[in-house]
């Protein structure tokens, strides 16, 4: 995976093993991704749901965190959610998203709105 400057990954225990019943033990945790851009307040965190389940699929929460004086994060928006069943895709949506800072659309996968206020298809 692609990171641009600007990004930190403070979890990766993303495999390049595609999920299915003799590597799904690689997909468990409650985060596999997890970046973010400190100068933007954006951020992802990414999982497989159902855990443990070879027929589930990767899921990606996109977010904004309030950034506050000191370091502080305070409440955070979510932008939108994102699911697909393919690691390639994956891995292209999160770069997606960290070079254009906006959440990917169904190019890849499956996409929900989310926040309040937000309407289809609108950039970040």
């Amino acid at each position: 995976m692609r990171v641009p400057a600007g990004w930190t990954v403070s979890w990766n225990s993303l495999y390049e093993v595609d999920p299915g019943p003799d590597t799904i033990d690689w997909l468990y945790g409650s985060v596999l991704v997890s970046a973010d851009h400190a100068g933007t307040g954006l951020c992802f965190d990414t999982r497989w749901e159902p855990e443990g389940d070879p027929q589930g699929c990767y899921v990606v929460d996109f977010l904004r965190l309030d950034r506050r004086r000191g370091g502080r994060v305070g409440a955070g928006v979510l932008l939108g959610t994102w699911t697909t069943r393919s690691r390639p895709a994956l891995v292209a949506a999160l770069e997606e998203f960290m070079f254009t800072r906006e959440v990917p659309g169904a190019t890849y996968g499956t996409r929900s709105e989310g926040g309040p206020g937000r309407r289809p298809g609108a950039g970040v």
